[in-house]
């Protein structure tokens, strides 16, 4: 009887001692799953009005339950910027492969912070034209300025160069950042995944 009380107990401090492990891992991968981009859980809303390549003015944020990705570039950039446009175009792509969220409203939008260069012509070739999610907008100088103080892009077009953080943000259909991505963040896979929590979890 002793026996088989210990052989129990064993048994029952091995289930214990595999378990925990595993609940630890869970925990780790349900962490990273829900926090991949920095989340500042802020509560100011995002308001401008902004042109399209049409030159007609639009209010963001416009649609109720549409998400954006909001990029501010410019497109002779040869840094950040082109890999940002590749990135909004890979995370495009696994939404429309993602049964999940191919029928949601997401929208990519490209603002950009060098309107002299980039006309309405070169970004509907370049930003517009890639799906109907994409969209680019240019702002008024005031706008803009807000936008950037708001983001902290830190817009310098004093230089040379035109010189910026090159952040990636997620903005909710309020108007609030959701999450923040920075130049460390480059999985779509990740994003993809965090995008199905976000909006999951205020459903």
């Amino acid at each position: 009887m002793q026996l088989k009380t210990v052989v129990i107990a064993s048994v029952l401090i091995g289930i214990c001692l595999g378990i925990v492990p595993m609940l630890m891992v869970l925990n780790q991968w349900a962490h990273n799953k829900d926090a991949y981009g920095i989340d500042i859980n802020d509560q100011r809303q995002l308001r401008f009005t902004w042109q399209d390549v049409e030159q007609q003015s639009h209010q963001f944020p416009a649609s109720a339950g549409q998400y954006t990705y909001l990029f501010l570039g410019f497109l002779s950039c040869s840094e950040i910027c082109p890999i940002r446009v590749q990135q909004m175009i890979q995370l495009e792509q696994h939404i429309q492969q993602d049964a999940l969220l191919t029928g949601t409203e997401v929208q990519f939008m490209f603002v950009t912070i060098d309107p002299q260069n980039d006309t309405p012509a070169v970004r509907k070739s370049v930003v517009d034209d890639r799906s109907p999610r994409f969209v680019s907008a240019s702002l008024s100088d005031d706008e803009l300025q807000r936008l950037d103080r708001q983001l902290s892009e830190n817009i310098n077009q004093e230089l040379r160069s035109i010189n910026h953080v090159g952040k990636l943000f997620l903005v909710s259909p309020e108007g609030q950042v959701a999450r923040i991505y920075t130049a460390k963040h480059l999985s779509t896979q990740k994003m993809q995944i965090e995008l199905k929590h976000i909006m999951s979890s205020e459903s």
